[in-house]
């Protein structure tokens, strides 16, 4: 199952040649169907998959960040996004970067060449995405 999911994450869109922390290299596509995702799943998703070690959630006082490196507050401009933007900014992070996102991060960034997020492509299964984006889609 775990494959199954790995396979299917890898070709949610992403910019074409973008590589992960690992080496693998990500395909654009069209578009991909997503099973209906749960948003109180999601949210849970968002805890188990530690989240919210770097993202503030605007009206979550449960969420309070930890790291050094913050990543941009996850909040209402959510609902401006395609779903297929947010989805590939969590699988394949490195490929783009929030407007949001702090100078800190940037300036590690482009040291690095890499986002701090890493890589969620073998972390994440296809029923925590669609719940994910589900949950995502809830914060105002």
């Amino acid at each position: 199952m775990r494959a199954l999911a790995a396979i299917a994450l890898a070709l949610l869109p992403a910019v074409a040649g973008a590589q992960s922390s690992r080496g693998e290299s990500y395909q654009v596509i069209d578009s991909v169907v997503l099973p209906s995702g749960d948003a109180h799943a999601g949210r849970q998703a968002f805890q188990d998959l530690k989240c919210h070690v770097c993202h503030r959630v605007s009206g979550e006082k449960d969420f309070s960040p930890i790291a050094g490196l913050q990543g941009p507050m996850l909040n209402a401009t959510l609902q401006l996004q395609a779903g297929s933007d947010i989805a590939a900014a969590i699988i394949a992070p490195s490929h783009s970067l929030s407007i949001r996102t702090s100078e800190a991060v940037k300036a590690q960034m482009s040291r690095q060449g890499l986002s701090p997020m890493g890589d969620f492509s073998r972390a994440l299964t296809v029923r925590q995405l669609a719940d994910l984006l589900a949950y995502l889609r809830t914060i105002r």
